[in-house]
C-alpha cells in the first residue's frame, strides 16, 4: 500500500475521531465570535478550490511533458492522482456547503442541541480532511512540478546516445 494511501486512511481515521470527540466534548458554536472563524474557512475552502482549478489547469498544460505522461500512462500513479485530486474537490465542497449550513444554523434560535452538535461534529470532521487531502494534494503537485522537465536525464538516453555534455 503506497504512502498516500496510508494518509488518506489515517485522515478518515483522524477526522472519525476528532468528529467524535467534538460532537461529545466541544460544542464550538457556544464560543463568541464562531461566526468569523466560520467564515474564514469559508474564505480559506473558497480559494482553495479555485487553487485547484488553477492547479488542475496547469497540469493539464504540461500535459504533454515526459513527468505527466509517465503519470498518466502508469495506471497506478493515475489512479491515485484522480482519487487524491477528487478527494481534495469533493471536501472542499462539502466543507463549504456544510460551513454555509452551519451558518444559517447558527442564526436560528430554536434549533435542537442534537441538531448542532452533529452538524459541529460533521464540520469538524470535513475541516480535518479537507486539510489532510489539501496537503496532500499540494505536495504531490509540487513534485509533479518540480520534477518536470522537458530535458532528458541520464536515465533517459540509450546507451551510448549523448545529448547534453553537462552529464
Amino acid at each position: 500500500m503506497s504512502v498516500s494511501y496510508r494518509f488518506i486512511i489515517l485522515s478518515f481515521l483522524i477526522s472519525v475521531a476528532v468528529g467524535i470527540l467534538v460532537f461529545f466534548y466541544c460544542p464550538l458554536f457556544v464560543f463568541r465570535g464562531f461566526e468569523k472563524a466560520l467564515e474564514g474557512v469559508l474564505l480559506l475552502t473558497s480559494i482553495s478550490l479555485g487553487f485547484y482549478g488553477a492547479c488542475l489547469s496547469v497540469l493539464a498544460s504540461i500535459f504533454n511533458t515526459k513527468i505527466v505522461k509517465d503519470i498518466m500512462e502508469d495506471g497506478h500513479y493515475r489512479k491515485e492522482f484522480i482519487i487524491i485530486s477528487s478527494l481534495a474537490l469533493i471536501t472542499g465542497f462539502l466543507t463549504v456547503i456544510t460551513t454555509i449550513v452551519y451558518q444559517v444554523l447558527l442564526e436560528n434560535i430554536l434549533i435542537s442541541l442534537v441538531v448542532m452538535r452533529s452538524i459541529n461534529a460533521i464540520w469538524s470532521s470535513l475541516l480535518i480532511l479537507f486539510f489532510s487531502f489539501s496537503t496532500l494534494f499540494v505536495l504531490i503537485s509540487f513534485l509533479i512540478f518540480f520534477k518536470n522537465s522537458d530535458v532528458p536525464t541520464k536515465k533517459d538516453l540509450e546507451p551510448g546516445e549523448v545529448k547534453n555534455k553537462n552529464f
